[in-house]
């Protein structure tokens, strides 16, 4: 459910002093590993005019396991304040945090990778401008992004074989979706709709639904893939008019010659939204799956991450 957090916290001159009376000029991260404090890091910002520290929180990493529940929010909470009091002496300084950043995911295992290679060919045949989304590709990534969020899709284990990091158990054979809300997109929504930029009101079930629905959904069909001659066969057996039948065909064609961006440049909006929502409704993604892979299915993931 949730990955990253990134927590915003005022420190007083009494704080400051805390930590270096007990710590001196030792590193604020090799105090936290010296206490065994594993999946949080503090960055200070002592010689601003306000002083500030930052945490960054890898949750399912304090967990120990890559499964994340909103009732798993009391023993994150706890340990957190925990790690403030060892650096600052002062476990309250946790309830006057600011939210500014946080990323949902959700992970699917795909034990094969030449599998997960194909999922990644298939996702880069979405459009590259959705909204202020605008898309990044990279060779086991791809980015959606604007100023205050940004979407990937990606194989999280490449990804850390790419940077020569350790792969966690829960992160073998996993394709992985984020969602990443971010500082810009949370004080829009304190100040604009008045929701709180806490941990507490971003860790819940329902907030995790809204920003993985309305951001997944408005990217990605949410249809499985087909070989163009299964996909036939498919549209060929749906309850509709020869000619909407005919219309799909033509879509699947345009997207297989280029990608979403070639249809929605050759219909009006309108023509495509329609044919977009017949597609989702029928599970059938409009992307189809390359001949030269000899594959004549492969299930949607994007529908197994809204809820």
């Amino acid at each position: 459910m949730i990955h990253t957090a990134e927590l915003s916290i005022k420190l007083d001159n009494e704080h400051l002093r805390f930590r270096e009376n007990h710590y001196g000029k030792e590193p604020i991260n090799q105090i936290l590993h010296r206490y065994m404090i594993k999946g949080i890091s503090i960055v200070e910002f002592s010689n601003k005019p306000i002083a500030f520290c930052k945490l960054v929180i890898d949750i399912p990493l304090i967990l120990n396991r890559g499964n994340v529940e909103e009732n798993d929010y009391e023993q994150v909470e706890r340990y957190i304040k925990g790690a403030l009091s060892i650096v600052y002496g002062d476990k309250q300084l946790f309830d006057q945090h600011n939210l500014s950043r946080i990323d949902y995911r959700f992970d699917i295992e795909v034990s094969n990778e030449n599998i997960r290679r194909i999922y990644l060919e298939l996702f880069r045949k979405l459009k590259k401008k959705k909204g202020h989304l605008k898309k990044r590709i990279y060779l086991t990534s791809q980015y959606h992004q604007c100023k205050s969020l940004h979407i990937i899709f990606y194989d999280k284990e490449q990804e850390r074989r790419d940077k020569n990091e350790s792969v966690e158990m829960w992160e073998r054979g996993v394709m992985r979706f984020e969602v990443c809300v971010e500082r810009n997109h949370l004080k829009y929504k304190k100040y604009k709709k008045g929701e709180p930029r806490s941990l507490k009101d971003y860790f819940k079930k329902e907030k995790y639904a809204e920003y993985m629905n309305s951001y997944m959904l408005n990217i990605c069909p949410t249809g499985d893939f087909y070989s163009y001659p299964k996909l036939e066969v498919m549209i060929a057996t749906l309850d509709l008019s020869t000619r909407e039948k005919m219309k799909m065909k033509e879509f699947v064609k345009c997207v297989s010659k280029g990608s979403l961006d070639t249809v929605a440049e050759k219909y009006s909006a309108r023509t495509y939204r329609k044919y977009l929502k017949l597609f989702n409704e029928h599970g059938i993604n409009p992307i189809t799956i390359p001949p030269k892979y000899k594959l004549d299915y492969l299930e949607s993931l994007v529908k197994q991450a809204v809820l």
